[in-house]
């Protein structure tokens, strides 16, 4: 009889811990919810999403697809790209219609190739042929990488800026065969747009 006893206490014991744990993490994504979004919390709201990640096996997919875009955009906010950019990869892997990573990626490794574009000319102008040859190559492998991200921002949404990006980069890679056939791929890539991030 004790050991029945003991058994069932044991059992209620687990199944309030889980309600507490579920309980929890529901005040604390809606926490998340309304401070993500809030201007002059952002810190607080980074340690909010943070702690939220820190609970997924308790989240739904789109949760966590959720946090974890707008941990990168808050870190993005905080000039803290190097820390958003995992998040803004991961989002990108669990929701890969939604363009918004895309273009942020986009925007700060495009920084990167103009800077690798002023290397590649003071090279050139020192004659040194070695430097040159390989900073050609990594512009080239980096600049296939941002179009990328663009071509598939451009796609959700289009705009002059972005195109221009994606054309300045093929035009300086060397690349007339990727402008030919954009297009198509613009066309191909916006069939699986998504605008507006859900969490529910």
């Amino acid at each position: 009889m004790k050991k029945i006893f003991l058994i069932h206490l044991i059992l209620l014991i687990n199944l309030t811990f889980v309600f507490a744990q579920s309980s929890s993490i529901k005040d604390l994504y809606w926490d998340y919810t309304m401070i993500r979004m809030t201007d002059t919390e952002k810190p607080k709201a980074i340690a909010l999403a943070t702690d939220v990640l820190k609970h997924s096996s308790e989240l739904t997919p789109k949760q966590i697809a959720n946090v974890t875009y707008h941990l990168g955009r808050l870190y993005e906010e905080t000039n803290q790209m190097p820390l958003a950019i995992p998040y803004y990869e991961k989002s990108i892997q669990l929701t890969p219609g939604y363009y918004v990573p895309y273009l942020a990626l986009g925007n700060y490794y495009f920084k990167n190739c103009k800077d690798l574009i002023v290397k590649m000319n003071a090279a050139a102008e020192a004659k040194d042929l070695a430097s040159h040859t390989k900073l050609t190559d990594d512009y080239k492998k980096l600049a296939t990488k941002v179009a990328a991200y663009l071509e598939r921002s451009y796609a959700c949404d289009p705009d002059d800026d972005t195109m221009n990006m994606i054309t300045y980069l093929y035009q300086t890679s060397k690349n007339p065969t990727a402008l030919t056939s954009l297009d198509d791929r613009i066309k191909k890539l916006a069939e699986g747009c998504i605008t507006l991030l859900d969490d529910e």
